[in-house]
């Protein structure tokens, strides 16, 4: 059994009680063997030391678990969001990676559902879906009030080209497969630094969304504000302005990365002289970013044929 390696970004040793919850859904996973890897962010020893001991009663390491806690000491970037993902993928083993945050949960046949379909599909990345849980909180405590859906529509590659829908930890991806040049976050960014990622990632490998109606955890909307989402709703001033730099740069990633002749034929496109990017296929499949209608492909995809194996 090859060993499924999960990133848990961590930045604030206040937030221990959501991220013993977070750690206990990972142990909980039938999936065996796993490698959780802990990224701080700038934690003082003794932070270290507390946040080692409040866990200590979760995960109880043994041939099949194992923990890593890795320490990012840099002062720069400010927000290590992205640094913390790279270190945590540095630690991980050359096997399978997944991420989640603290904050956030899985069910525990996740990982059981996410290998069984690599492994089915060959695939360098699969995803799921995870549903929305509208958490308030409160001074001593939170409360979860109840699920509100799914965070983003869609059900395939072409629609995550055209926008992100898939949360950190509905996918994993194999790291055979995957070159970890395609495996860095833009530490400058802190928002969509895992969009940027999977659309690097996407356009070169083949990717799976036959499990995109299971869901395998749950994403916690919370109601202090603090989560980072995508959206320049209720921005103003420098918060507004890094909002469209990022969204210019992603723009930047659909115009300026090339898809790959594996990835044309999953998606059914006939192969070209011309190199075709993320935003030519969005154009192809779409006839408007407003309209939302997509046409249908030239000819049916393959993806599990011998034409589409890199």
């Amino acid at each position: 059994m090859l060993e499924v390696n999960t990133v848990v970004r961590f930045h604030d040793a206040q937030r221990i009680p959501e991220l013993k919850r977070c750690l206990f859904s990972l142990v909980g996973q039938s999936y065996r063997p796993l490698h959780i890897i802990l990224a701080l962010q700038r934690f003082s020893n003794k932070e270290i030391d507390e946040t080692r001991a409040a866990i200590s009663s979760i995960v109880k390491e043994d041939d099949s678990l194992r923990l890593s806690i890795v320490n990012y000491e840099l002062s720069q970037p400010e927000d290590a969001r992205s640094a913390l993902l790279n270190l945590g993928t540095l630690t991980a083993s050359k096997e399978y990676l997944a991420f989640l945050d603290y904050d956030d949960v899985l069910y525990p046949e996740a990982y059981q559902l996410l290998t069984s379909q690599i492994a089915r599909t060959k695939a360098a990345i699969v995803f799921s879906s995870v549903r929305v849980m509208r958490l308030t909180v409160y001074d001593q405590y939170f409360y979860a009030e109840g699920r509100v859906g799914a965070p983003f529509g869609g059900t395939d590659l072409v629609d995550l080209f055209k926008a992100n829908f898939c949360p950190l930890h509905s996918y994993m991806l194999d790291r055979r497969i995957v070159s970890d040049s395609e495996l860095r976050f833009n530490t400058s960014m802190k928002i969509e630094e895992d969009y940027d990622m999977l659309l690097r990632v996407c356009a070169k490998y083949r990717s799976d969304f036959g499990l995109i109606e299971k869901f395998i955890g749950d994403y916690y909307y919370k109601t202090d504000g603090s989560n980072t989402v995508a959206t320049d709703g209720g921005l103003a001033g420098e918060s507004l302005a890094y909002y469209m730099n990022v969204k210019s740069a992603i723009e930047d990633r659909r115009k300026n990365t090339v898809i790959s002749p594996t990835v044309q034929h999953m998606l059914g496109l006939p192969l070209t002289e011309d190199a075709l990017t993320i935003q030519d296929v969005v154009n192809y499949f779409f006839s408007g970013w407003t309209s939302g209608s997509r046409s249908k492909p030239p000819i049916a995809p393959d993806p599990l044929s011998s034409a589409a194996a890199e």
